[in-house]
């Protein structure tokens, strides 16, 4: 099962009323950073991945004999963005104003969608009965 995060639209007039974030590892993050976090507009990870880059590369030039521990260095980061890299996208939404209203789980995100829907209309219902 996975577990979603719904965010309310801080603007009534928009089509996106909610959006469904998805928790957990994020394996594109672990494969490609810079492209997920540039497509995710996660700007100033974007510019510190970029750094980090070329400190990587400056010291696989000048230090060719730690090649091996380098690779950790290179690796680890990259697991560690990878379990982060979701959190850092429900920040940005947070900051842009959207509302965490939520919490659901699926086995895909359709079946998140009918599970909280389902039971935003269960409470709607008993709200209108009393």
């Amino acid at each position: 099962m996975k577990f979603y995060s719904i965010f309310e639209n801080p603007n009534v007039l928009s089509q996106d009323i909610h959006i469904f974030h998805r928790e957990g590892f994020s394996f594109f993050a672990l494969i490609f950073p810079l492209l997920f976090s540039i497509f995710n507009g996660l700007w100033i990870v974007s510019i510190y991945i970029i750094l980090y880059f070329f400190i990587l590369i400056y010291l696989f030039i000048f230090f060719e004999s730690l090649n091996s521990i380098i690779f950790i260095f290179i690796l680890f980061p990259h697991i560690m963005f990878s379990f982060e890299a979701r959190d850092f996208q429900k920040n940005s939404l947070i900051k842009k104003g959207w509302r965490n209203i939520g919490f659901v789980m699926g086995r895909n995100q359709l079946e998140a969608e009918i599970r909280f829907y389902d039971l935003s209309n269960q409470i709607t219902i008993n709200k209108e009965k009393e």
